[in-house]
């Protein structure tokens, strides 16, 4: 699944939703299975120290405190195998705002969410969290918000 990050105005994100933003002007960060639902929920309540509660991965959190999609903005078809959401502007401003010294220990415990297929190196994601929190600076005006796109 691709699950490609950038920022626009609406009316660009909804331009967007047939093919996503590769190729594009846009401010983007190309990624795949990196879905904000459950991932992106649990790397808000990672960055803010939500307390996780017993789980097999330790990152069980109650995701309707800290959940990153704002809104779903399009999808393309009744299977919904592309469309586009809206990343919820809480999640926006803690990516902004995460110290660079803190992502390696982030994304260390984020690396143990069960939803990723697979175990990952030390350090393995901090260059997604550092990418995250690159393109969630891009957000300047009061009509820009950052968007994912994904694809089956």
């Amino acid at each position: 699944m691709n699950t490609d990050y950038f920022v626009a105005d609406r009316r660009r994100a909804v331009a967007l939703a047939e093919y996503g933003p590769a190729g594009t002007e846009v401010p983007m960060l190309l990624m795949k299975w990196v879905e904000p639902t459950v991932l992106g929920s649990k790397l808000w309540a990672i960055i803010d120290e939500l307390p996780g509660s017993a789980s097999s991965d330790g990152l069980s959190f109650d995701l309707d405190r800290r959940n990153a999609v704002q809104d779903v903005v399009l999808m393309n078809n009744i299977e919904g195998t592309s469309g586009i959401v809206q990343i919820a502007d809480g999640f926006v401003q803690v990516l902004k705002t995460l110290a660079v010294e803190r992502v390696p220990a982030v994304a260390q415990r984020w690396s143990t969410a069960e939803e990723w297929f697979g175990p990952w190196e030390q350090n393995e994601l901090d260059d997604t969290v550092h990418g995250l929190c690159d393109l969630a600076r891009r957000v300047q005006g009061r009509d820009d918000h950052m968007y994912m796109w994904w694809s089956m």
